[in-house]
C-alpha cells in the first residue's frame, strides 16, 4: 500500500477503514474470477450455494470498500457470466444499496457546501439512506414542501479514486505492453471520467442537459435539480417513485419489458449519434422502472462528449456495414483509428464480428438475451486474432462498455423491438453537438 492510499484510509471513520483494507482482499478474488470467465470462458466447477455464499459476502463487504473497485463489483452483478444468476441476483444489491456511511459524517458534508445544517436547509431529513453506492449516497428529505432525493458524497473519497487510478495507470501500462494500445493514455481517460463523477455541480448540469435531450424519447424521465440545494458535494432532485430494474424484470409484462428495452436502446445511441454526448454509466441501478415502460434515468456525473467529427465517421461506418459494403467499412475502421496496421489485420474476423453486432439491427424481430452477450466473449476476447492488431483511441474506452453494459441490460429484459428501424433512423439523422464539446 503506498503512503499517500495510507493517508487516505486515515482520514477515513475508523469502522469505514476496518472493512475498507478487509475488503480488499474479497474484491481481488471477485475481479479474478470475473475476468477468468469472461476472457478464458473457463472457470473452476463451484458449487452454486457457495457462489451464492460468497456473493452475499461480497455484497456486505466490497459495499463498503466504495470507490473503483466496488464499481468493477456492480459490473460483475449484471454481465452475464460473471456469476450464477442467483449469486448475481444476490451482488445485484451493489448497485443501489451498498453499506451505508454513519450519517453524523455526511451531515459534516451537507453544512460545509450547503452553508448550514441539515435541520437548516432541509424541513424534513431522513438520517437513513435509501440507497448508497461508489462515491455517495442519498437520503430523503423535503425542500418547500417537495420530496427530495439528496445526494451527500463520501469525504475524501475523491482522494481514494485518486489512490486507486495511480495504480490503475501502472497497470495499464503493463497489461498493453506489445499490443496497439496506449495504456496511459488509456488509464488517463478513464481517470479523467471516473474523476468527474465527483463534481456534483458538473453533473447537476449534465442531469440538465439529459432532461432536455430526452424529451424526445417517448417515456423516458429525468428528475429535476434543486439548485438552491445542490453543491459540489450535495446534489438535490426531485424525488420519483419506482421499481429497481431486478423487480420489473421479475414481475413486468413482456409488452412493459420491450417498451422499457426500446427506451434505453434510442435514448442511449439517440443522445450519442445525433448530439455527440454519452452518459457513459450503464448499469441497472441507475435506472428507476415504471409500470408500462417508462423509465427514469438517474445518475449523470460520468458523461463523455465527442468531437462530431468522429461520430460522422462512425456513423458512415455503421451505414456501410448495414449496406454490406466491406470497403467502406474498412475505410471507416482504418479513419477512426482502429486498426494501425491495416495489412497486418484480419477483416475476415472483425466482418463477422460487425455481422454479430448488427444482428439486432439486420434480424427482423430480434430478441436480446444473455446468450446472445455471452456469444461476444470469444468473437471479441479469447477468439479473437485481431486482440493485438486493434488500438483503442482514449474516446473509445468508454463506448466499449456498451457491448457489454447495454446488452446485458437488454439481454435481461429479453427486449424486442424495430431495433434496426431505431438504429438506421439515428445514424442518418443530422449531427447536432451540444455545446460544451470537447475535442479529441
Amino acid at each position: 500500500m503506498t503512503g499517500s492510499t495510507s493517508r487516505v484510509l486515515d482520514a477515513l471513520p475508523q469502522g469505514f477503514r476496518q472493512r475498507t483494507l478487509k475488503s480488499a482482499k474479497l474484491a481481488t478474488k471477485l475481479g479474478a474470477g470475473y475476468l477468468r470467465r469472461a476472457v478464458t470462458g473457463k472457470s473452476r466447477a463451484t458449487d452454486p450455494a457457495d457462489e451464492e455464499a460468497a456473493a452475499r459476502t461480497l455484497v456486505e463487504e466490497l459495499g463498503a470498500l466504495k470507490g473503483l473497485v466496488m464499481k468493477m463489483g456492480q459490473v460483475a452483478s449484471y454481465v452475464p457470466g460473471a456469476m450464477s444468476p442467483a449469486a448475481q441476483r444476490i451482488l445485484a444489491d451493489l448497485q443501489a444499496n451498498t453499506t451505508p456511511m454513519a450519517f453524523e459524517v455526511l451531515a459534516d458534508v451537507v453544512r460545509r457546501e450547503l452553508g448550514g445544517s441539515v435541520e437548516e436547509r432541509f424541513e424534513t431529513f431522513a438520517a437513513e439512506p435509501f440507497a448508497a453506492a461508489s462515491i455517495g449516497q442519498v437520503h430523503r428529505a423535503e425542500v418547500d414542501g417537495q420530496a427530495v432525493a439528496v445526494k451527500i458524497q463520501y469525504p475524501n473519497i475523491e482522494d481514494v479514486l485518486r489512490a486507486d487510478m495511480r495504480k490503475l495507470d501502472v497497470i495499464a501500462r503493463v497489461a498493453t505492453f506489445g499490443t496497439a494500445f496506449d495504456g496511459k493514455a488509456l488509464a488517463t481517460e478513464l481517470g479523467e471520467r471516473v474523476l468527474e463523477e465527483c463534481d456534483y455541480v458538473a453533473e447537476a448540469d449534465n442531469q440538465r442537459l439529459f432532461a432536455s435531450l430526452l424529451e424526445s424519447v417517448d417515456g423516458a424521465r429525468v428528475p429535476a435539480v434543486v439548485g438552491s440545494h445542490s453543491a459540489r458535494r450535495v446534489l438535490t432532485s426531485a424525488f420519483v417513485e419506482g421499481r429497481s430494474f431486478q423487480d420489473f424484470c421479475a414481475s413486468a409484462s413482456q409488452a412493459e419489458r420491450d417498451r422499457a428495452g426500446a427506451i434505453l436502446f434510442r435514448a442511449c445511441f439517440e443522445s450519442i449519434f445525433v448530439h455527440c454526448v454519452f452518459n457513459a454509466d450503464p448499469h441497472p441501478g441507475n435506472y428507476l422502472m415504471h409500470d408500462g415502460g417508462d423509465v427514469t434515468f438517474l445518475d449523470f456525473g460520468c458523461v463523455r462528449r465527442f468531437d462530431a467529427a468522429m461520430i460522422d465517421a462512425w456513423k458512415a461506418t455503421a451505414i456501410a456495414v448495414l449496406e454490406h459494403d466491406q470497403k467502406g467499412f474498412r475505410d471507416g475502421f482504418v479513419q477512426m483509428g482502429l486498426v494501425p496496421q491495416p495489412d497486418r489485420f484480419d477483416w475476415a474476423h472483425q466482418w463477422k464480428v460487425m455481422q454479430y453486432i448488427y444482428r439486432p439491427y439486420t434480424e427482423p424481430n430480434f430478441r436480446f438475451t444473455p446468450q446472445y452477450v455471452t456469444e461476444s466473449y470469444g468473437l471479441l476476447i479469447y477468439d479473437n486474432p485481431n486482440r493485438n492488431r486493434s488500438a483503442m483511441p482514449p474516446a473509445w474506452l468508454l463506448l466499449n462498455r456498451l457491448q457489454w453494459g447495454l446488452n446485458a441490460i437488454l439481454g435481461h429484459l429479453e427486449a424486442t423491438a424495430p431495433w434496426g428501424d431505431i438504429w438506421r433512423a439515428v445514424i442518418e439523422a443530422p449531427t447536432r453537438p451540444v455545446g460544451g464539446q470537447r475535442g479529441d
